[in-house]
């Protein structure tokens, strides 16, 4: 799904829209969901799920919203964390639905993740991102582990290698130009998202988001 840097985009933006309380945990929520190592409650950070008889996946927003839908309200720690939940099903109907991306090709995905480490640098100096995340201390009692193990250590040194710059060379796949346009894009959803949330209305529809074999959209 979308990188780790574009999360913190999205973020940086949404903070200057909407006020929140504390906007490191909020920042240190909206990347944590990467670092799952499986175990516990369910054993997947992204709470995917199988849905439709088993035909399709999805990211199990109501589960999160049952588990920590007070806590959202409350806490942004966990608004951050659900937050990259919906980024990412945004991203994949991006990608897949919009520029057919096809993963079961061999070497796409290698090809994608290099396409990241490009963009990244120019994400960070555009949107001027700061490698300022720290682990919120006592993170390792957060109810959030409920949900899966993180590991922490390898979050923090893999956020420091995705800041540094690097060679500049031409995409395979996803251009600078398409990472401004998601974020644009999910930037406006996620605030209307944080406000339906705060109003205590309905969230992003689990079911309008499921996708089926091989990430396909259709």
């Amino acid at each position: 799904m979308a990188s780790s840097i574009v999360h913190l985009a999205i973020t940086n933006e949404l903070t200057k829209r909407i006020s929140f309380t504390d906007i490191n945990r909020l920042k240190f929520g909206a990347i944590v969901v990467d670092a799952g190592v499986g175990g516990n409650i369910t054993g997947d950070s992204h709470l995917k799920v199988k849905v439709m008889d088993g035909k399709k996946k999805t990211y199990d927003f109501d589960r999160y919203r049952e588990l920590f839908g007070d806590r959202m309200l409350s806490d942004d720690l966990y608004l951050g964390y659900y937050l990259h939940l919906v980024q990412d099903a945004l991203y994949r109907q991006f990608v897949y639905g919009r520029y057919n991306w096809n993963p079961t090709i061999p070497g796409n995905v290698e090809r994608l993740h290099k396409d990241y480490a490009i963009v990244n640098h120019y994400v960070v100096n555009k949107y001027d991102l700061k490698n300022d995340i720290v682990v919120p201390a006592g993170f390792e009692s957060e109810d959030l582990n409920q949900i899966t193990a993180f590991d922490t250590v390898r979050l923090m040194d893999n956020l420091e290698k995705f800041f540094r710059p690097v060679e500049e060379e031409t995409v395979f796949f996803f251009t600078k130009e398409m990472s401004d346009e998601y974020i644009a894009e999910a930037v406006e959803y996620c605030t209307r998202e944080v406000e339906k949330i705060r109003r205590g209305e309905p969230g992003i529809d689990m079911l309008e988001y499921a996708w089926g074999h091989a990430g396909a959209q259709k």
